[in-house]
């Protein structure tokens, strides 16, 4: 999978930017941002998933589903 970036200039809450590595085991300005960015799509995702929806069901009837939700398999 091809990860694009973007170099930008963002103000930066450095006591938060802290906090956040700390919590995400990650140093530096970049790891951190990125992880954090990760971590929130991650929990959008556990937050919609369904486990009778998700995991009871044929491999088939799991993608369709997530296809029908507009949801990537990769």
């Amino acid at each position: 999978m091809l990860i694009r970036m973007t170099r930008t200039t963002v103000d930066v809450d450095q006591a938060a930017l802290a906090r956040a590595g700390a919590e995400l085991g990650t140093s530096g300005l970049s790891a951190t941002v990125n992880a954090a960015l990760r971590e929130v799509a991650r929990r959008r995702v556990l937050a919609e998933f369904d486990v009778v929806r998700d995991i009871d069901g044929t491999p088939s009837e799991v993608e369709a589903n997530r296809r029908d939700r507009g949801e990537s398999s990769d």
